[in-house]
């Protein structure tokens, strides 16, 4: 994660990668903000999936409770809360991030950029010769352009309003990553110090760790 973190997102300051933008402004996709955004959603997810095996992986390790209750089992509850919440923390990332396309779009298509559109009209037609009918098909291809003036104050601000676009969401897209990787140190780090709690949380006697006495 970390190696795919430092190929899409290089050291760098945000104004460069947004002084970067301005080219693609006009395109139809930024591929950079497009690959990192879809990127960082996969991520997002394999991390989802595997927070999802570990809460089994606890549900599967609850000892029987006993009588007078289940003591021994507060870091596997305190572990399940931890999951909860970077599940809850990722749902909310992933629904952010699927928002680019449609912004992008939105500010896209302010820009009234010229554009291009094809279509076809079909006639058709019936004769009747001696009792024998007869249809003929006739088919005829329209194409249509239109053009804008693309400069001026207004042009100007309606690019730098995509570039703000792909810069946002570049920025998200980094920070989301950076906290998912974060998110996995810190519960295998948790896991690793306490995997005999996890696993055992009574001991291998099966016994409570704790004791009234």
């Amino acid at each position: 994660m970390q190696k795919i973190y430092s190929e899409l997102f290089p050291p760098s300051k945000l104004s460069d990668a947004s002084n970067a933008f301005v080219g693609s402004a006009t395109a139809a996709t930024n591929e950079p903000v497009a690959r990192a955004v879809k990127t960082t959603l996969d991520q997002v997810s394999e991390v989802n999936n595997m927070f999802d095996k570990l809460d089994l992986f606890i549900a599967l390790h609850v000892p029987k409770i006993e009588d007078g209750g289940n003591f021994g089992v507060g870091v596997q509850l305190d572990l399940v809360k931890k999951l909860s919440e970077m599940k809850e923390t990722s749902n909310k990332s992933i629904e952010t991030l699927l928002g680019y396309e449609s912004a992008r779009a939105d500010a896209l298509g302010k820009l009234n950029l010229p554009s291009s559109t094809s279509s076809v009209k079909k006639s058709t037609s019936v004769t009747t010769t001696d009792g024998k009918k007869e249809e003929k098909i006739s088919e005829s291809t329209e194409d249509n352009q239109s053009s804008t003036v693309s400069t001026g104050p207004a042009y100007e601000s309606r690019v730098a309003s995509v570039v703000a676009v792909d810069t946002l969401y570049y920025s998200k897209a980094r920070g989301i990553l950076s906290q998912t990787i974060i998110s996995v140190v810190a519960v295998m780090d948790f896991m690793d110090k306490n995997k005999d709690k996890l696993t055992e949380p009574k001991g291998k006697s099966g016994s409570s760790n704790f004791s009234m006495y």
